[in-house]
């Protein structure tokens, strides 16, 4: 069982690191083997959504993987893959180290976190776990993704580390750089482009940060045994494994040492027994047992003690009712049900009605920006294929936030509609998209943004430039700009004359050719309302390729070709 621990802990630090370096990657500096072999491809519920998405039977081989694993050891995900479960036990580990020095030892505080971190057994609350577990199952199948990346352990910890330890690091890194460059050192470069994301995202993000690591310190992996629908469901199938991890009543002297260590309180010394379908394969307690009573057997054979016997059966299957208080084992408070019931059943009404809204309404690239211009559009990632597609497919893991180089995906607060909180949005006002930059595309786990190699990209026309003539500074001041035409990546946009004697040229935008990539939204200087805006296209198409052929105005004079066609002037 020692060896099985640490190679747990190897396995587990080996995720955490992998899962960790692109959220600390702001230089973008991490190579492309990285992306071919990219470890988000383990992680359950993206494998769900990705095979329910395209179909394809290997998009869904991490859900099949460890769904089969369960049934035949367990819950091995919990602790050897997911990022989350991963997450708390390392803010349990950092707790108990801290407090565990000498300074804190003999302190009110650190007798209050010894405390806190002995575990003790606790019933399976069932019907949370089961209500979870629907939930997620009714967002799924009605495509209430956004609601599902609230309730899936990978995109929470991307939610943490994407809209709040990223913008942190990012802006740790601008102030170190701008340190060290008044002392003439230069180790430390800036972070391109603005990393900050919105407030109330990053609040969220705070707030799932502070709540897990609560959760983790004091209970362990209680969010894996109520809210996780993952959890839940790897549960469910670990009741029928072939291997379970048991405590042989033979041996078991009920010493109690293995229960205060259980992060996930499964296990129960007085009865000696585990509630398997809690337990996440930890190995935690095994090396602990002076009786080296808790192992693996085949179809649970340990017997029973007498003691166990005679209890009533406490598992989730035969939970049953006690005649002395008339409550149902592994349920919750009947105050505190209802309540916690009707708040979920809210949200995921109101996000219902919403999400129908968007999707009867006749052309889904109507979301805009408040306060702007009415043919100012939003628009989805080169690779997302339609506005439809990524909002559909996308559980705000925040990937291809930290992903973009030019800082341009935020996460978004209402811009998409407060049924899609925090999926990104692409905010020209922070930059443009990169012409030579495809990252977002080759992160994303749920195919809400495809692959898409650099050609592709390059061609790949996610909205069309509209200009308005009447805001132009060329027209309302006299003033020469053509900042726009300067800054278009695909000649989209031609400089027109507009004024002879003064020399002035206005733009007009050849439709076909733009990408819609912002280059000429963000560079414009006119405001409130900009003279050129991006409207995002519904579905995205292929753009032409500019030629001289399609130029409005034509010089006045053409250059004639000598007729001796041979090379030499004799």
């Amino acid at each position: 069982m020692k060896k099985l621990r640490i190679a747990r802990v190897a396995v587990a630090s080996l995720v955490f690191v992998l899962m960790g370096a692109q959220f600390l990657d702001v230089y973008h500096a991490l190579p492309r083997l990285y992306y071919k072999f990219d470890v988000a491809d383990t992680q359950f519920v993206p494998s769900l959504v990705k095979w329910l998405g395209d179909g394809a039977v290997v998009s869904a081989a991490a859900f099949v993987a460890f769904c089969v694993c369960a049934l035949l050891f367990g819950r091995a995900y919990c602790s050897f893959f997911c990022a989350f479960g991963i997450f708390m036990d390392v803010l349990r580990k950092t707790f108990s180290w801290v407090f565990g020095r000498k300074f804190f030892a003999k302190s009110a505080v650190g007798k209050f976190a010894k405390s806190a971190l002995t575990m003790k057994y606790r019933r399976s609350l069932a019907a949370v776990r089961g209500f979870f577990l629907a939930l997620a199952t009714v967002c799924i199948i009605f495509g209430w993704v956004a609601l599902l990346g609230f309730l899936d352990p990978y995109s929470l910890y991307g939610k943490v580390f994407g809209a709040f330890v990223n913008p942190l690091f990012a802006r740790f890194c601008d102030f170190a750089s701008s340190l060290l460059y008044g002392l003439d050192i230069y180790a430390i470069s800036p972070v391109n482009g603005n990393p900050q994301v919105p407030f109330a995202a990053f609040g969220a993000a705070l707030l799932i940060l502070l709540g897990v690591s609560a959760a983790s310190v004091l209970r362990g992996r209680l969010f894996c045994n109520t809210v996780c629908p993952v959890g839940a469901l790897l549960g469910g199938l670990s009741k029928f494994a072939l291997f379970k991890f048991g405590i042989d009543a033979r041996k078991c002297v009920s010493c109690g040492k293995c229960e205060r260590v259980c992060k996930a309180e499964c296990a129960d010394a007085k009865n000696k027994r585990i509630d398997f379908s809690k337990c996440v394969l930890c190995f935690d307690c095994a090396p602990n047992c002076p009786k080296k009573a808790i192992g693996f057997s085949v179809n649970n054979l340990y017997k029973k003690s007498k003691n166990t016997e005679k209890q009533p059966n406490l598992s989730e299957n035969n939970c049953t009712v006690r005649a002395e208080t008339g409550a149902r084992c592994g349920s919750i408070s009947r105050r505190k049900f209802p309540s916690a019931l009707l708040g979920v059943s809210l949200a995921a009404f109101f996000g219902a009605k919403l999400d129908a809204a968007e999707k009867n309404a006749s052309n889904i690239s109507r979301f805009s920006l408040a306060g702007r211009r009415a043919d100012k559009r939003l628009t989805a990632p080169p690779g997302a294929r339609s506005i439809e597609n990524f909002l559909g497919k996308c559980t705000a893991c925040q990937r291809c936030v930290a992903a973009c180089k030019a800082q341009i995906l935020k996460p978004s607060v209402g811009q998409w509609g407060l049924s899609h909180f925090m999926q990104p949005f692409m905010d020209y006002d922070a930059g443009f998209c990169l012409f030579d930059c495809h990252s977002c595309s080759k992160v994303c786990p749920t195919d809400a943004i495809d692959f898409v190699s650099l050609a592709q990209k390059r061609r790949t026309k996610i909205g069309t430039a509209i200009f308005n003539e009447n805001l132009c500074v060329v027209k309302t001041d006299g003033t020469d700009c053509a900042a726009c035409g300067e800054h278009c990546p695909v000649q989209a946009i031609e400089m027109l004359p507009f004024d002879r004697k003064k020399s002035l040229y206005i733009p007009h935008v050849h439709s076909e050719v733009c990408i819609g990539c912002g280059a000429c939204e963000s560079i414009c200087p006119v405001r409130p309302h900009r003279a050129i805006v991006i409207e995002g296209l519904a579905v995205h198409s292929v753009s032409k390729v500019f030629d001289s052929s399609m130029r409005v105005s034509k010089p006045d004079y053409e250059v004639s070709q000598p007729q001796n066609s041979s090379p030499f002037p004799f």
